[in-house]
């Protein structure tokens, strides 16, 4: 009866051992948790559409006309078409500018009619062509703290885009380079995550 026993707990002691031993040689694996909180979706200004002819240049402008010291506001300012493709120039390349915007800096993007390649977005002869420009603001670039206005030994909350930037499209006679009209009041369009329950 003590010899069995005895076999028992040297059986159970040396079970522990093999195991103990496998996962010290095995080693650990690195688990990749799921982020719970998905990436901001950037706030963009989206215009109406507008349309230009031959002889006519769109232009997208946008000013930061925030007094905080930093950060500085990053734009990508871009034209679609009708079916919401991107506008390309003749070398098939996206027509955008991606700028940093100090506060007090202003940038603008032009589209220029006679500039445009023949295709499915500017049938051939004479005809308009409606367009659509957007601005995207993506979170800025990294910067030291010594950089960021303190108060209160706390960073101070951006105050939201439609406060900070203005921008317009005009449309501008490339013979004088005189603005034949401006648009203003774009919608401010926020991205939000996570997404709503569906409704009931």
């Amino acid at each position: 009866m003590k010899t069995k026993r005895t076999l028992t707990i040297a059986t159970g002691l040396l079970a522990l051992v093999a195991l103990v031993t496998l996962g010290l040689f095995r080693g650990s694996r690195q688990v990749n948790a799921q982020d719970q909180i998905p990436p901001p979706v950037p706030d963009r200004i989206a215009f109406g559409s507008v349309g230009i002819t031959q002889g006519q240049t769109a232009r997208l402008n946008v000013t930061n006309i925030s007094t905080a010291v930093c950060p500085c506001q990053r734009v990508v300012l871009t034209f679609r078409s009708p079916s919401g493709q991107l506008l390309q120039n003749q070398q098939g390349e996206v027509i955008r500018r991606s700028v940093e915007l100090q506060p007090g800096e202003s940038t603008f993007l032009d589209v220029d009619y006679d500039a445009l390649p023949p295709g499915p977005t500017l049938p051939p002869g004479p005809s308009r062509l409606q367009l659509r420009a957007g601005i995207t603001f993506l979170p800025p670039s990294p910067i030291d703290d010594s950089q960021v206005r303190l108060h209160l030994n706390e960073r101070q909350v951006p105050p939201p885009v439609a406060d900070t930037m203005v921008s317009t499209v005009e449309v501008i006679n490339n013979a004088d380079g005189r603005t034949q009209f401006v648009v203003t009041n774009p919608a401010v369009l926020r991205g939000f995550n996570p997404q709503p329950d569906p409704p009931r």
